[in-house]
């Protein structure tokens, strides 16, 4: 089972690195050995693969706060740490063929079985909670070495197990290949055939479901309507939605009243939602695709083109045209189109304040102008400039950092090596935080300039370029998909469970924890490790550094003693862990960081 994406949003993103540890600079604040894998919790406690056992240790103690040995030996990929709830859903897969399939929720507080059922098939490809209905919706296939199948649906009552219903997709659809775990790591990241590449698949490259109402919307081999009360389809539109391996080309659908708004191989669609009928379709926007969608006013604006990963190929690759397109939401009209995007493009992000349209490219942080009709105007267009640099690494001029530049980019010799910008994140000041492989800026869309600005050498590490950039690339997922998961915290979830006291208690208490841990992450910071080259006390080399993404200061690091360090951060504790050759550590980050600042010459160097 494939484990979900940790979405809370006061836990930012973990960084993952293509490695095997030795040592680390600092003294572990607490050690466990045996262990066969690993994984941080969204509480931030630690759970432990054993030897046909599975421990959660506290993460700031290493205190283990408990053991299951009564479920056999849990592998990696076998639980599903459901966010924004206590449960952790661990499965048994048994058998050949369609495998039947023993799934156990856990308590991750303590440990305690909340239900268990053996109602569901096959291997679980994707899984979404409905917050608001008390349920759990899975995609299953009978074996998860196929690159394509015709999913099971099962619906499950999250509050105790009990299989609300079943169905089986219409379609076959296309699958993706695993090319990492969510940790870095050689061992970790690899499965199957290796060099980035699998032999395992599920439906990472899609986008999940989307719940309106009672109804549920999958846009698997085109757009689908299911009842949520019975399973039952409601209608379908088919189409194409696949290109080729490449990952995450199609925006996520937005639902607009009576009309859903689909992406699919550079093609908008907007579709009845009643009927499944299709209202208007536009032309094909090339072969980038229209990897986001995002809505304001009458417009869809839909992005062009960037970066995309083939699970098949095991790499990233450039997709053009690169940029925006505007769209008449009722008629599918082109407002306009901006091509003006060079080599790169980030997430949109819309500023509405100033009825702007904020993408950054290779070079450039550029507005759009909302209300352009026909052509569209550019509100400004800023260069980007660092003028910091944080540690003492001594790498001068063109900063080493992602390969851009075609088919093969993070591999291919002779590869493009200019760290362009990734995503684009607007903190709690206002201020919207443009990240690089090796790059931060804070700008200020009221003032319209850069208030900070770091660079950071690139790491002595073989490897890092792709796996940075895969975690940049889900940056903005991330914050959308988190909205529903924050029920938990908002409370939203009581009316849904109030039929269940039991389970009520246990989502209260997991809320009154996770209350405590976010005011502590809070007062700490919203903080953001990069993994650089820097200089200690006493020593010199790759490491990490924490960055306060409100003001840009570098606040403390951490060094490696080894170029292969095989670890997760929690980001909000400011703390460590790895695991070498099965003993897992602990390690608090607290070196200061010292700061210097670039010369002008450097500095136009990164930016011609």
């Amino acid at each position: 089972m494939q484990k979900s994406i940790k979405i809370f949003v006061f836990v930012t993103l973990i960084f993952l690195v293509f490695l095997t540890v030795k040592t680390f600079a600092e003294t572990p604040i607490w050690s466990v050995k045996g262990a066969k894998w690993y994984s941080m919790m969204e509480t931030g406690n630690v759970m432990v693969g054993m030897d046909k056992s599975i421990a959660m240790i506290d993460g700031a103690t290493g205190k283990q706060l408990w053991t299951r040995n009564d479920l056999g030996e849990i592998k990696e990929d076998e639980y599903t740490e459901l966010p924004g709830t206590p449960l952790l859903l661990i499965a048994d897969n048994s058998g050949w063929a369609q495998r039947k399939t023993k799934l156990t929720a856990v308590d991750t507080l303590t440990g305690a079985t909340v239900w268990t059922t053996d109602k569901m098939l096959g291997y679980t490809v994707e899984v979404s909670p409905v917050y608001k209905k008390d349920m759990l919706v899975f995609l299953t296939i009978r074996d998860n070495r196929m690159n394509k199948d015709k999913p099971d649906i099962f619906a499950l009552k999250m509050s105790t197990g009990e299989l609300l219903w079943q169905n089986e997709y219409t379609e076959k659809v296309d699958l993706y290949g695993v090319e990492k775990k969510k940790r870095g790591g050689a061992g970790a990241m690899l499965l199957g055939s290796g060099g980035g590449r699998s032999d395992r698949f599920n439906l990472d490259g899609e986008n999940p479901p989307i719940f309106d109402g009672d109804s549920m919307y999958m846009t698997y081999a085109g757009l689908h309507r299911y009842n949520l009360a019975d399973g039952k389809l409601v209608w379908k539109t088919i189409y194409d939605v696949t290109d080729g391996s490449l990952k995450n080309t199609n925006g996520q659908a937005i639902i607009d009243g009576d009309t859903i708004y689909t992406s699919a191989q550079g093609i908008i669609r907007a579709i009845d939602k009643n009927s499944g009928n299709i209202k208007w379709t536009t032309k094909d926007f090339g072969k980038g695709g229209i990897a986001e969608m995002q809505m304001f006013g009458d417009v869809v604006y839909g992005r062009m083109g960037g970066q995309f990963y083939s699970g098949k190929k095991g790499e990233w690759q450039k997709k053009s045209p690169i940029g925006v397109v505007a769209l008449n939401k009722s008629n599918g009209n082109t407002n306009w189109i901006y091509e003006g995007a060079k080599n790169s493009i980030t997430n949109m992000m819309i500023l509405p304040e100033d009825n702007s349209l904020l993408i950054a490219d290779e070079k450039n942080l550029i507005g759009l102008d909302m209300t352009s009709q026909g052509k569209v105007k550019e509100a400004y267009k800023i260069p980007l400039k660092f003028k910091f640099k944080v540690g003492a690494a001594a790498t001068a001029g063109k900063v080493a950092a992602v390969a851009f530049g075609g088919v093969g980019g993070f591999f291919k010799k002779g590869a493009d090596t200019t760290d362009n910008p990734v995503s684009l994140v607007r903190q709690e000041n206002g201020t919207v935080v443009v990240r690089g492989m090796q790059h931060l800026i804070g700008f200020s869309p009221k003032s319209r300039e850069i208030v900070w600005s770091t660079k950071y050498d690139a790491p002595g590490i073989s490897g890092w370029q792709s796996i940075v950039m895969t975690a940049l690339t889900v940056t903005a997922a991330m914050m959308s998909e988190g909205m529903e998961a924050s029920y938990s915290q908002r409370g939203d979830y009581n009316s849904a469970f109030d039929q269940n006291s039991q389970f009520l208690n246990l989502m209260s208490n997991y809320q009154q924890f996770m209350s405590k841990k976010f005011s502590s992450s809070k007062q700490s910071g919203n903080n953001y490790y990069v993994l650089t080259t820097i200089k200690g006390k006493d020593e010199k080399g790759s490491g990490l550094v924490g960055v306060n993404m409100l003001t840009g200061k570098a606040l403390n690091q951490i060094i490696f003693n080894d170029k292969s360090p095989d670890y997760e951060v929690d980001e909000a504790a400011g703390r460590l862990f790895n695991m070498n050759k099965g003993e897992l550590s602990a390690y608090n980050i607290t070196e200061q960081v010292e700061q210097a600042v670039n010369d002008d010459k450097e500095d136009g160097k990164d930016n011609k």
